[in-house]
């Protein structure tokens, strides 16, 4: 009993992280304790930090990197999770060493599964709730636990239970996969804000020629979180304001393309300067990756200084466009 409380206190951030992830964000407890399994994983490789870094996110984009380790870990258990970016924007700006896109873990499977079912079973199962998975399982839950909860992001919620999932074949290697569910996106939780990203089909005249085709299932995932979700708060030195234009072609070109939709800056009284501002970005995705992955980050921006990081609504703020 005391190694167990000893487990629980070592491990308390990732506990605080697993709670926020089912209680505030409405996830799937055991998909949670494969995502926490990976994470351990990355952070086991070398890239130091990866869940405090993820943890310091607002919600939205916390669920991104959800998406994303969940895509990872369904090739891990050699399936395509239908409806999911092969990119890992989120989760390579908070890696050592950027992973070009999800098919790595289709080729690094006998390397990295073992090692993450063993920190599935060794650290998630026994210090993330009190629950226990079988033996045998293999990245999702069961059908009966889940299947009338599962549910893509953007459609409504039934008092009813959903339809039972299509049958998978089962394959040699993992021969109860038929008995899993695989959600097409994060689960949210009902009462929760309605910032979900949806995904929706661009327009026929813009969509790209099937040559093309790679680039358009990026083009397909369209961001309809609320401004507030997607954007940077910036300050200024005192007495020290940047332009917005400045600010704009300064983002664009750190992340190499045109990114930002909107700045906006403080509406100082007369006679005063603005020291503060909001940046609203095109996707909460790039939120991570303008600022590398770091709570803040600081900028020169044409010799003057400005500080970045996460948006956070507040009525004390007032902003000029």
């Amino acid at each position: 009993m005391a190694g167990m409380r000893e487990m629980a206190i070592f491990y308390s951030q990732e506990r605080s992280f697993f709670h926020r992830l089912v209680r505030d964000l409405g996830q799937e407890k055991e998909h949670m304790r494969w995502v926490i399994a990976l994470w351990l994983w990355f952070e086991a490789d070398g890239n130091d930090k990866f869940m405090r870094r993820a943890a310091a996110l607002p919600g939205p984009v916390v669920l991104r990197f959800v998406d994303e380790a969940l895509a990872c870990l369904a090739r891990l258990a050699g399936r395509v999770l239908a409806g999911a970016s092969t990119l890992l924007p989120c989760t390579n700006a908070l890696l050592n060493k950027p992973i070009d896109d999800v098919t790595y873990f289709d080729e690094h499977r006998d390397n990295i599964m073992p090692r993450v079912k063993l920190l599935y079973k060794t650290v998630c199962r026994v210090v993330l709730d009190d629950a226990c998975a079988s033996d045998n399982a293999v990245f999702f839950p069961s059908r009966s636990s889940t299947a009338s909860a599962t549910r893509a992001i953007g459609t409504p919620v039934l008092a009813s239970a959903a339809s039972p999932p299509p049958q998978t074949p089962t394959t040699p290697r993992f021969a109860d996969m038929n008995a899993i569910v695989t959600p097409r996106f994060s689960q949210l939780n009902a009462m929760a804000p309605p910032w979900a990203p949806i995904r929706v089909a661009p327009p026929h005249h813009l969509q790209p020629q099937p040559q093309h085709q790679h680039q358009q299932h990026q083009m397909m995932i369209v961001d309809r979180l609320p401004e507030e979700f997607r954007s940077l708060f910036i300050t200024f030195s005192r007495g020290y304001p940047i332009d917005k234009d400045d600010i704009r072609e300064f983002f664009n070109s750190l992340h190499g393309r045109p990114c930002v939709e909107d700045v906006m800056v403080e509406r100082a009284a007369p006679g005063q300067m603005p020291v503060y501002g909001r940046v609203v970005l095109q996707s909460a995705d790039m939120i991570p990756v303008l600022l590398g992955g770091e709570p803040t980050a600081k900028f020169i921006i044409k010799g003057r200084h400005l500080w970045a990081r996460v948006y956070v609504p507040c009525s004390r703020h007032t902003f000029q466009a």
